[in-house]
């Protein structure tokens, strides 16, 4: 049984839009052609990859079992173009990384101002998403590497390498005259009364926010905020007074006024709170090595200081 890079490419292309037209137009053919192959495939494996009968399509209990395998040959197809056209001196190597907004505001910069000391010569491309779009276009092979926040059950990831980046403490931002501004850290109970803004569904750090402020998701129904632009936020509490939650290297890197910024106490626990920065990348990638320079650069650029005293904030990927 022969399925040719072509077919793969049209199967998985279908798989990706859930559309004939939409899959035709990204493989650069005609609908009847891209329909043509994927029947004569499923004709020659005498099993159905696609129920066409459900809108929008959908992959059969077959064709869930199959897209991993053919993910798994597409990679060795890559693998096989990208020696031949090193050897002719023709390929340059393209990094794609997906990652959070709430880590990308300073990530991302720091990854551009540092690039040429770590991937001279490399393409770095990188998409801010939310971490289920993330793990999911990682699967898929559509980003090399994700970046987001972690989850203390890690190992049900077996299909990736799951690489600790580093720990980073979580800050309150709040309006000066909304709290007592000689204190440097703050309590839940201490924000009770104080306007929450957060980030819009699907981003983690506002789930944080909502599970350990006790916040209820309707409290957010007079002002709501489709993004992760944490510099939105921050200026919502400057002009409207409350808070927000802002990560340790975010207060950093845009130099927030230390007035404003306090450390989030859990009495209860007797500890300050933080979160876990992760990277997601597949065991079986011939980027091995420039994905190995990029992990070493955040490891060294965000090093872990003291930690001991944190209750890390768990995330539910």
């Amino acid at each position: 049984m022969n399925i040719s890079q072509q077919q793969i490419s049209y199967i998985l292309s279908l798989n990706k839009f859930k559309k004939f037209g939409k899959a035709a137009a990204a493989c650069f053919v005609t609908q009847p052609t891209l329909s043509m192959q994927i029947k004569k495939v499923e004709d020659n494996i005498g099993y159905l990859i696609f129920d066409r009968s459900a809108n929008p399509l959908t992959l059969t209990s077959f064709g869930r079992k199959l897209i991993p395998i053919l993910l798994e040959m597409k990679e060795q197809y890559d693998k096989i173009y990208h020696i031949s056209k090193m050897g002719q001196g023709k390929m340059i190597t393209e990094i794609k990384i997906g990652i959070i907004p709430t880590i990308g505001n300073y990530l991302v910069p720091e990854l551009f101002l540092n690039k040429s000391s770590f991937l001279e010569g490399k393409h770095l491309i990188v998409k801010e998403l939310k971490s289920a779009e993330i793990l999911t276009q990682l699967q898929a092979k559509q980003i090399d590497i994700a970046i987001l926040a972690g989850s203390s059950d890690l190992n049900k990831f077996e299909n990736f390498r799951v690489i600790p980046l580093y720990n980073e403490e979580l800050l309150v931002y709040v309006k000066s005259n909304s709290i007592e501004n000689t204190t440097e850290s703050i309590e839940v109970n201490n924000l009770r009364n104080l306007k929450p803004w957060l980030l819009s569904e699907g981003n983690c750090l506002r789930t944080q926010m909502i599970d350990f402020c006790n916040l209820k998701e309707n409290s957010t129904a007079e002002w709501n905020y489709e993004g992760g632009n944490l510099e939105i936020l921050t200026k919502m509490v400057d002009i409207n007074g409350g808070y927000t939650i802002i990560p340790k290297f975010y207060q950093t890197f845009f130099s927030l006024e230390s007035q404003k910024v306090k450390r989030f106490y859990d009495h209860d626990k007797n500890k300050f709170l933080a979160r876990n920065i992760v990277c997601f990348c597949s065991d079986k990638t011939f980027q091995s090595i420039e994905i190995t320079e990029i992990i070493n650069f955040i490891k060294k650029k965000f090093a872990n200081y003291e930690m001991n005293n944190y209750q890390i904030i768990d995330v539910q990927l």
